[in-house]
């Protein structure tokens, strides 16, 4: 049994620090962290629709999800998953109507964790 506990715990050690740390992740961003959960939320913007739940900031980490009323250009979500993406974020011009505030453009997907 000692050597079943000592195999677990060397395997998730190995695991752990073979994962890259958020600082190198940040670092090695072109555009900005966006973390989005594994399930979206039926929410009202323009329309009803379904909203990704997002994290950005300082709210990376936390129990804060925001509702996400934006599509990511390029970024295919698949519910059960949650991704961690470096994303293009620019401000778009303020006369143009009925849109968010920025437009948003996956430039790659750093992480795609399964949950159960």
């Amino acid at each position: 049994m000692k050597i079943f506990l000592a195999n677990i715990l060397l395997s998730l050690f190995l695991i752990l620090s073979c994962a890259p740390k958020q600082d190198e992740i940040l670092n090695n961003l072109e555009g900005i962290l966006l973390k989005v959960n594994y399930y979206t939320v039926r929410c009202q913007g323009f329309i009803e629709m379904d909203c990704l739940l997002v994290q950005e900031g300082k709210a990376i980490g936390t129990e804060e999800w925001s509702r996400f009323y934006e599509t990511i250009i390029g970024f295919d979500f698949e519910p059960n998953f949650i991704y961690e993406l470096d994303v293009k974020k620019v401000e778009r011009d303020p006369g143009i109507q009925d849109v968010g505030r920025y437009q948003y453009t996956l430039i790659r997907i750093l992480s795609k964790t399964a949950v159960r």
